[in-house]
Parts: C-alpha cells; sequence; structure tokens
C-alpha cells in the first residue's frame, strides 16, 4: 500500500513537471506580439511599466535603408520590404561615434512602445541629444518604462551623426543635415504606420534634450517637417543656442579639413571630394574629433545643422539662417525650458573641489570663455565680451578658488538660458516656459568629472525624471525623486493628450500660463508639487543679448554664398 501510494505520488509529480513545462512555453509564446505593417510583420515582446502595466515593446525596427556605400551623404531613402517576421526585440546599432564599441553606419532604426495596438492613442516622438555627434535611442538608455503608465505610444529614433550625419560643403553636393533628413524619413515612417501600433498620427508631439532639442526646434523652422507633427517640447536647447548652429562658411571650412585628414585632394571640386569621402573606413569617422578640437574637448560641437541652397532642386532642410530670419514653419504649442545650474556639466570638468584644473582660463580667458560658450565664430569682440562677463559674474576681476557656482551660473546663462529665451521670445505658437529645479540624487554632473561638489541640477538632470536609464543610473528611484518622475510625466503626456495644460498634469489642477514678452510666467519645478512664477532672469537675458555676440555674422551672412561651381577654388 505504501509503495503504491508512493507510485502514485511520482506519476502525479511527472504531470505537475510537464504541466509546469507547457504553462512555460504558452507564458513566454502570451509574451510576443506581431504587428503587420506597410513593410512586412513585426514580432514585439510584452513588458511591464513602472506601475506593473504591460506594454508592447517593438524594438530595432529599420526605417531607411543602411546609409552605406553610395548611399553614405545622401538622403535616406525608406526601407524597402522583408520576408517573413522581423525580429523587433533586439536592441539596434548606435549610429558611428567613439564611446560606443559596437557603433555602425547600419543604424537608421527606431523603437515603437505602446500600451496596446488597438488604441488611438497620442504620440510622442523621442529625439536624444549628445552635441549631433554622439549618442542613441536604446532602451538601456531611455527606457519607456515610466511613459507606459499613461495612454500614449513612445517612438525613438536613432539617426546619423557627426561628420556622417552633419558634413556639409554649403553646395548641392553635399548640403548636410543627413542626420535631420534621418529625422524627418522616421516622422514619415509614424505617419505611414504608427495607427498599427494604436497610435494617432494626427496627434505627434516631438521632444528632446539638448541637442534633441534643439532638433525639435530646427524642425518647427524646417519647411521638410512641416505636417508631420502637431506638439514640440524643446528641453535644454533650441536651434538659437549658439552651440547648435555655425556662421555661415564654417562648415565649409571643416569639411575641407576633413578632406585633407582624409588624404583626399584638398583642391578637387566638391565632387571629387565626396566620391573619395564614399570610400572610407566608418572607423575614419568615429576618430576625427580630437584633431578638430581648439582646447580640450572644445569646442563640442563641431557639426550642426546648416543653411541649404534650397533652389537647387534637392529637398532642402533648412531654407534660411535662424539668427537672421527666424522664421516658424510649424506653428505648434511648445512647451521650452531648462535646468537651473545646466552649466555644471562643464564645471564638473573644470574644477577638482576647490580650484580650477587649468591655468589658461585665468590667462586665456576671452578666447576660451567663446569656445565653451561657442560664439568663437559669430563675433570679432572677444574681448570686450570677456571683460564684460568676467565683470558681472566675477567684480574682483579673476575666477578664484571655490567659485564653482558662479562659473556653473555664467555658463548656464552664456550658453544656454539666452539662446533658450531667445526661442521662447521669438516663436508666434503658443509657448509654456518650465524651469526644472529639482535635485534628484543622482546628478548627469557625475558623468562629466571628477569633481565631487554639489553644483546643482545639471545639463540633463531631467532625463532621470523622464526616463528609466540602465545605462546611466540602474538604481532604484527614491520615493521623492519618484514623485516628481511621476509628475514630470504626468505633465508632459498631459501636453501630449489635452487641449488645456495643468501645472501638475492632472485634468483639474491649476492651470499652465502661456509664456510671452508680455507676460513671463513660468513653471517652476522644484518638487512635486510646483508652482507659477515670474521669470527670474529677464535681467540675465537683457546682459546677455546686449553684448556683441553677432558682430562677424551680420557682416558674412550679407555676402553671397559661394556657388556650387565655385567650391573648387575654394578648396
Amino acid at each position: 500500500m505504501y509503495f503504491s501510494r508512493t507510485w502514485t505520488l511520482s506519476q502525479v509529480g511527472e504531470k505537475l513537471l510537464y504541466a509546469v513545462i507547457i504553462l512555460l512555453f504558452l507564458s513566454s509564446s502570451f509574451c510576443t506580439v506581431e504587428v503587420k505593417i506597410t513593410k512586412g510583420i513585426l514580432n514585439g515582446r510584452i513588458l511591464k511599466s513602472r506601475n506593473e502595466r504591460p506594454y508592447y515593446s517593438f524594438t530595432g525596427i529599420p526605417y531607411a535603408k543602411p546609409p552605406v556605400g553610395e548611399l553614405r551623404f545622401e538622403a535616406p531613402e525608406p526601407v524597402g520590404p522583408w520576408d517573413g517576421t522581423l525580429d523587433a526585440t533586439k536592441h539596434s546599432n548606435a549610429c558611428v561615434q567613439k564611446s560606443v564599441a559596437d557603433s555602425s553606419e547600419d543604424c537608421l532604426y527606431l523603437n515603437v512602445y505602446t500600451p496596446s495596438t488597438d488604441g488611438n492613442f497620442p504620440v510622442m516622438f523621442w529625439i536624444h541629444g549628445g552635441a549631433f555627434y554622439l549618442g542613441h535611442s536604446s532602451p538601456d538608455m531611455f527606457g519607456p518604462d515610466y511613459f507606459m503608465d499613461s495612454n500614449v505610444v513612445l517612438v525613438s529614433v536613432n539617426f546619423r551623426l557627426g561628420v556622417l550625419g552633419f558634413l556639409s560643403t554649403e553646395d548641392d553636393v553635399i548640403p548636410g543635415n543627413y542626420g535631420m533628413k534621418d529625422q524627418v524619413e522616421a516622422l514619415r515612417w509614424v505617419q505611414e504606420n504608427i495607427v498599427k501600433f494604436g497610435g494617432d498620427p494626427g496627434k505627434v508631439t516631438i521632444f528632446g534634450g539638448s541637442s534633441g532639442g534643439a532638433s525639435t526646434g530646427y524642425h518647427m523652422l524646417s519647411p521638410m517637417s512641416k505636417g508631420l507633427f502637431h506638439k514640440a517640447i524643446l528641453q535644454s536647447g533650441t536651434p538659437l543656442c549658439r552651440w547648435s548652429t555655425s556662421l555661415p562658411g564654417v562648415a565649409r571650412d571643416r569639411s575641407k579639413t576633413i578632406s585633407r585628414l582624409a588624404g583626399c585632394d584638398g583642391n578637387s571640386s566638391s565632387k571629387n571630394i565626396l566620391k573619395c569621402l564614399k570610400t572610407l573606413p566608418e572607423s575614419f569617422f568615429s576618430d576625427i574629433y580630437d584633431k578638430l578640437r581648439e582646447w580640450h574637448s572644445y569646442p563640442t560641437v563641431l557639426f550642426s545643422p546648416v543653411v541649404e541652397q534650397c533652389d537647387s532642386g534637392k529637398a532642402a532642410f533648412l531654407c534660411r539662417h535662424q539668427l537672421k530670419e527666424f522664421k516658424q514653419e510649424s506653428f505648434v504649442p511648445a512647451i521650452i525650458g531648462l535646468n537651473s545650474a545646466e552649466g555644471g556639466m562643464i564645471v564638473s570638468s573644470l574644477y577638482n573641489d576647490t580650484s580650477l584644473l587649468y591655468p589658461e582660463v585665468y590667462t586665456d580667458f576671452n578666447r576660451l570663455l567663446s569656445l565653451i560658450l561657442s560664439h568663437q565664430h559669430f563675433t570679432n569682440e572677444l574681448d570686450e565680451i570677456g571683460e564684460k562677463v568676467l565683470k558681472k559674474y566675477f567684480p574682483s576681476g579673476k575666477i578664484g578658488d571655490h567659485s564653482h557656482l558662479k562659473t556653473a551660473e555664467m555658463i548656464t546663462d552664456g550658453r544656454y538660458l539666452h539662446g533658450i529665451f531667445d526661442m521662447a521670445l521669438q516663436m508666434v505658437s503658443p509657448v509654456y516656459f518650465y524651469l526644472y529645479d529639482y535635485q534628484n540624487e543622482f546628478s548627469y554632473n557625475t558623468l562629466y568629472g571628477k569633481c565631487n561638489k554639489k553644483l546643482g541640477i545639471t545639463h540633463g538632470d531631467e532625463l532621470t525624471s523622464l526616463f528609466k536609464s540602465d545605462i546611466i543610473n540602474p538604481k532604484k528611484m527614491n520615493l521623492r525623486d519618484t514623485a516628481v518622475s511621476k509628475l514630470m510625466v504626468d505633465v508632459w503626456t498631459k501636453f501630449a493628450t489635452a487641449e488645456s495644460l495643468t501645472i501638475d498634469g492632472t485634468a483639474d489642477g491649476p492651470p499652465w500660463p502661456t509664456f510671452n514678452s508680455q507676460r513671463q510666467l513660468l513653471l517652476h519645478i522644484h518638487s512635486d508639487n510646483p508652482d507659477i512664477i515670474q521669470n527670474p532672469f529677464e535681467e540675465k537675458y537683457t546682459f546677455w543679448n546686449n553684448l556683441p555676440l553677432l558682430s562677424n555674422f551680420e557682416k558674412v551672412i550679407s555676402k553671397n554664398r559661394f556657388p556650387p561651381d565655385q567650391m573648387k577654388n575654394e578648396l
């Protein structure tokens, strides 16, 4: 009897084991999902949000042909159809850059995250930052978990960077703006396919941080982007920040330098230079930056969007220089803002815990200030600007020890605040302005240098509140940081979803008033209980706006640009 009972239990255990195996198999099957779009079938997976809400994840979706071989330095071409089912559970390559080991030219992919493929949700289209030469859209960096607690579809995109994305001879042979045109192609992909993911192509909000914020602003100025989006959020960067643009002629000069460093014929035509550059290994384009810097890592941005010859017959992204003629093409509502101590990013690499690391900052202040703030090409008045800036922020006439916070303030105002407020004041569509002033437990300052001194809410710190980033900060958020994070996501998604906007993202919260020259009111995000304040930066903006920052620009912009057939003589 005992033996018989034992045998029966063994049978039961065996059956249970088989049941568990079958259950696990079925569970793994249910954790995947298929979507059919215009080019083929995608296989994604089901994940969970911060609040344990299931959502669908599709990563590594091609939106354009790999820009390799003859497609290098050409406008993106739509991807062709594929046979079978494409695995959309893997991460794509980052675009070519030195800091990522597996970067590649084959990088024009995007990611889509959605609460349901049967919905009709607003779409939020994220453009990563990285000074136009770094960064990627991987969910390890920009995880969707926080946004997926809301009824929105989140899209993040890779685009060409650096030389491959923005090299320009300022003619119709190498017009430039390839990275921006990649973004446009991805926005077209959204219009064509997002309904299959439960997204509404009539409600697309583009948003980005740093150079991604500037990119967002460029789409508002570009005729090529018109009609592809309906709202915009510019975080810590606009096209009017000096680092996000260049003086006419600078991109052409840099193309000459690149061609010479590549061993191409420096006296050749643009067509021959293009032919030569197309034969180079992609490693050349990731290793070139250190040879172009003038001092340490400055200027930080060497390649950026440029004005094209819009009468050349080719589709152009940008037809006029925004510093000369600011003209919106897309009159959409926008959120614009900055962090309270953006300059801490740079200070953390210039200082140790007590003092400056580089004596030349004392002895060559005027020139190095122009490099750090990226106005070196726009003006001939470097000495006048340097003397006035030094007097305002350091009345003693010298940057002394323990001057971290004043230096961070100076860089925040000159590199970010000026150009960001400039954009907000010149826009003719509704603007909502924010100041992010909450110190998370994790600060991006720790990534840029070894200075352990607290430097304030720096460039990129708002990203911690919006995205889960296992690469940057895998540590679980504390309760206070989580509360602010939920507030930020609620406000951002409320903007994408609703016509009216509240300061806490709720349906019945206090209204967030628009910002303009007559009513300069800001949303002050200092905790999970934000408030509206009067603009505290009017005097600072006026100071920077009255400096002769464009004295050289006015001279250069008035000259006729070189026609295409003159490039041979110039090179």
